[in-house]
């Protein structure tokens, strides 16, 4: 789902969302036998195992060639096939925006999954799935190693994650992709006024008012500031999900080693990014003290930029929006894929956590998040 920039006859912008409609099915459609075909044909790799992986949207594959040559240039790891969903795939100038910053970041030592080639010498292809949609086809390297939500949460992992989050985007300040000066999204935290449009997917009247107190709140705190607050590229969905880790043999410290997914990179504020992972920092620890979560997150994040006073009295209402998002539009999303549980992955602890952190008078929040932070620079010094 995203938000196309269009021009009246002036030439003056204008925005229309490019959505679902109840019923519509944008997944695509795909056999195995399509699969492992579409992979010989585009790619010339045969004699493959494949197994389909977590998908929102989109559908993924894991691609191990199972017969190479050792001096060949194929990826030991395997592939990652990406077959995008047909409401996306109408916007191939945001994929070739985030197929030149996964290369980018690639060759700045940021790991992260890199774009393959087809037989035509492109990134990408359109493809035709079951039901006649037309799909961007992508492959891309593998990423050994362990999901976050795979292993168990620290402080010092929240902490980690947080100092991994600024220093992507401040490696992100040199790249440039004229997509990113249009492109929006449903998911782009900017855009949070529209959820308004999907809560009629909450059916739980109480937590359909929460979500709206929690938009009324963000128009008046955060849309109105929103010219004052620094911006630049961002990754846009840096969750538990989209990041690999691997335990320091020396301390046994999860140490994050890889980025994952760019299908939510954009042009936003600092702050947002920032909300977005202490959001799913906060469901990681959903079941321990999710709050202070966020005041690791923070810690780690100061190491390379610092968030300014105005940023911070507004980052509770911008985490609570991020948590509002993927409730929501879960349930909305799950309305038009049923049995797609990977839809649903937030809700478990989400609502409990959105719940707990609204709850909590601004100050006490602030407050506890100050202390965090001012615990690691005295442990510094």
């Amino acid at each position: 789902m995203f938000i196309k920039t269009r021009y009246d006859d002036k030439g003056n912008p204008f925005y229309t969302m490019e959505t679902l409609e109840p019923g519509q099915d944008i997944r695509p459609n795909l056999s195995q036998q399509m699969v492992v075909a579409m992979i010989e044909r585009l790619y010339g790799f045969k004699n493959v195992g494949i197994v389909e992986l977590n998908g929102y949207d989109d559908r993924n594959f894991h691609v191990e060639i199972e017969e190479y040559d050792e001096d060949s240039d194929v990826w030991p790891h395997g592939y990652v096939l990406k077959v995008i969903n047909s409401l996306d795939s109408q916007n191939t100038s945001y994929v070739d925006a985030q197929t030149e910053m996964a290369l980018y970041l690639g060759a700045r030592g940021v790991t992260c999954p890199q774009p393959v080639k087809n037989l035509s010498g492109n990134y990408y292809s359109l493809e035709e799935g079951l039901k006649g949609n037309k799909h961007i086809v992508r492959l891309l390297t593998y990423q050994p190693g362990q999901i976050m939500n795979q292993v168990p949460c620290t402080e010092q992992m929240f902490y980690n994650i947080g100092k991994f989050v600024g220093l992507v985007d401040e490696e992100l300040k040199g790249f440039f992709h004229p997509a990113y000066d249009s492109n929006k999204s449903v998911w782009s935290l900017e855009s949070l006024p529209l959820l308004r449009r999907f809560t009629f997917a909450v059916k739980d009247s109480e937590r359909s008012s929460l979500v709206n107190s929690v938009i009324d709140a963000f128009e008046t705190e955060v849309v109105e500031i929103i010219d004052t607050l620094e911006k630049g590229l961002i990754h846009g969905d840096m969750n538990e999900q989209n990041v690999v880790v691997s335990s320091n043999p020396d301390d046994g410290i999860w140490d994050v080693v890889a980025l994952l997914d760019f299908g939510d990179t954009q042009r936003s504020c600092y702050v947002f990014e920032l909300a977005i992972n202490i959001c799913y920092m906060m469901l990681l620890a959903a079941d321990d003290n999710p709050i202070d979560a966020g005041g690791h997150v923070i810690a780690g994040y100061n190491t390379v930029r610092s968030v300014p006073d105005e940023e911070f009295q507004i980052l509770k209402t911008c985490v609570c929006g991020r948590l509002c998002q993927s409730l929501v539009m879960g349930a909305y999303s799950y309305m038009q894929d049923p049995g797609n549980e990977y839809i649903l992955s937030s809700s478990h602890k989400g609502w409990k956590v959105l719940e707990q952190l609204w709850n909590t008078p601004q100050n006490i929040v602030i407050d506890r998040w100050k202390r965090i932070i001012t615990s690691y620079k005295l442990y510094e010094s």
